[in-house]
């Protein structure tokens, strides 16, 4: 036996994954899987306890999906797949601003001054815009930018149904004709392509409408983009979404399609070379040393995690 119970226990607690204890120890992983398992060591990989995912609940909007799976000792992508399907972060709230087209026609004095208009003439936003030579959408994100509470209050005076929900953003508000879903034309648009290219689930992505990128942790950061994280063609369901930020996005994207991902010596010369490159202004720096290790869960190891 090349390892006592206590060293087993004690490798697994430092190291958080049965095949690091493994590589610590000189066993297999599968061997210590076994072992824990025989002295009835609850293994972090099994079914999530209410302690854990109260503990996800409480770090899922502070800090990324690497920093909860260091955490709490769980495979990443396990992390990711758990927010994602228990709808953890506001993941359906509408936090972000209108944007207001910066041009010379929608400074604050000017849209205050065409509420005042059509207040006086007693027309639709859409005929006064159309009058004017304005973008009938441009105007009214102008409108709720400035005033809100004034588009709001001629929505309801002009709608032509009851309030409804947005089916994309979840949004209530008051249609202005009988043929209008969405709230605004941008989330019809977002729809579209959602459903053309997500499946419908792009709104699921874990960090999107929390503006945070899950690699670099970027908060407030625009034009994220959805990853799938197995990629597009592994992924038919669309279940695994990540966001990234545009830089971060290109990195995964052009890394994933080199050859040496697949050897850890590989990864330990990246991460030297990269941070040699950064640190490269520091005359004491004589070098930097990296050690990685790099666990592949398979169809054959795949019962030790609970992706459910």
């Amino acid at each position: 036996m090349k390892a006592t119970s206590e060293e087993i226990i004690a490798a697994y607690k430092e190291t958080g994954s049965v095949w690091k204890a493994g590589k610590k120890l000189g066993m297999a992983g599968q061997t210590v899987h076994e072992r824990l398992r025989s002295l009835g060591y609850k293994l972090s990989g099994e079914q999530w306890s209410d302690e854990e995912l109260e503990e996800l609940q409480n770090l899922v909007n502070h800090l990324t999906i690497a920093q909860i799976s260091n955490r709490l000792g769980r495979p990443y992508n396990g992390v990711a797949l758990k927010i994602s399907r228990l709808g953890l972060g506001n993941r359906f709230g509408n936090t972000q601003k209108r944007k207001v087209k910066r041009d010379g026609n929608y400074t604050k004095n000017l849209v205050l001054g065409y509420i005042r208009d059509i207040e006086t003439q007693g027309i639709r936003v859409t005929k006064y815009a159309h009058g004017k030579g304005l973008h009938v959408e441009n105007l009214v994100n102008a409108i709720q930018r400035f005033d809100y509470q004034w588009w709001i209050n001629y929505a309801k005076a002009n709608a032509v149904k009851d309030e409804t929900e947005c089916p994309y953003c979840k949004t209530m508000f008051w249609p202005q004709s009988h043929k209008q879903i969405f709230c605004n034309r941008k989330c019809a648009n977002d729809s579209r392509t959602d459903e053309s290219y997500f499946g419908g689930r792009r709104r699921e992505t874990v960090g999107l409408l929390e503006r945070q990128c899950q690699l670099c942790g970027g908060k407030d950061i625009k034009g994220l983009s959805s990853h799938h994280v197995l990629g597009k063609e592994n992924d038919s369901d669309n279940a695994h979404l990540v966001a990234l930020c545009p830089g971060c996005h290109q990195i995964v994207t052009i890394v994933a399609g080199r050859r040496f991902v697949a050897t850890p010596e590989a990864w330990e010369v990246l991460i030297q070379l990269v941070l040699m490159r950064k640190n490269g202004h520091n005359k004491d720096m004589l070098g930097v040393f990296t050690s990685v290790e790099v666990d592949v869960i398979t169809t054959q190891n795949k019962e030790f995690f609970d992706w459910d």
